[in-house]
């Protein structure tokens, strides 16, 4: 039930999120409560000191419950990375940017998924838009990817990673 809970929580932090990313900046202008849940906030000091890229290869700032072999871009901008335990069960919610074309980041996606998710999972992806949700398997693990160009920012693309145990 408190996942259930847990996993609502950070839908609703993706779909804020989301929909920021869509808005012009002045334009129907979200109330503070909602700029203030939507605010890029270190967790726990896993976030990154700086918006300097992130080396891939040392998974700096991915949230510590995140599978190890979770693949970033090499030019990543991580913005939020949170990790969480609620009974005895690990989620973890990764935001950030990359300037690679939409093509790449779906294909190392598609391909790190593939052999995870059962054939349940779901998948649309196109030009603008990258979404691949499902459960591994085993039923043990769900994972969520959402991502698509920011309309305030020319040639980047925003990923929402979440990530928990069943």
């Amino acid at each position: 039930m408190y996942t259930k809970k847990m996993i609502l929580m950070l839908s609703l932090v993706l779909a804020v999120f989301s929909v920021s990313a869509c808005s012009n900046e002045g334009e129907n202008a979200a109330p503070e409560a909602v700029q203030a849940l939507a605010a890029p906030q270190p967790a726990s000091g896993n976030a990154p000191d700086t918006a300097d890229p992130v080396d891939a290869g040392e998974n700096k700032g991915l949230p510590d419950n995140l599978p190890a072999d979770f693949p970033l871009p090499e030019d990543a901008v991580i913005s939020l990375s949170h990790s969480e335990d609620n009974e005895g069960r690990k989620a973890a919610l990764l935001i950030f940017t990359t300037k690679e074309s939409m093509d790449s980041v779906s294909k190392l996606y598609k391909d790190y998924l593939s052999s995870r998710l059962g054939s349940d999972s779901a998948q649309t992806i196109d030009d603008k838009n990258l979404i691949i949700q499902g459960t591994t398997k085993d039923n043990k693990q769900s994972w969520s990817i959402i991502g698509g160009s920011l309309a305030s920012q020319e040639g980047v693309i925003e990923l929402n990673v979440t990530w928990a145990e069943m």
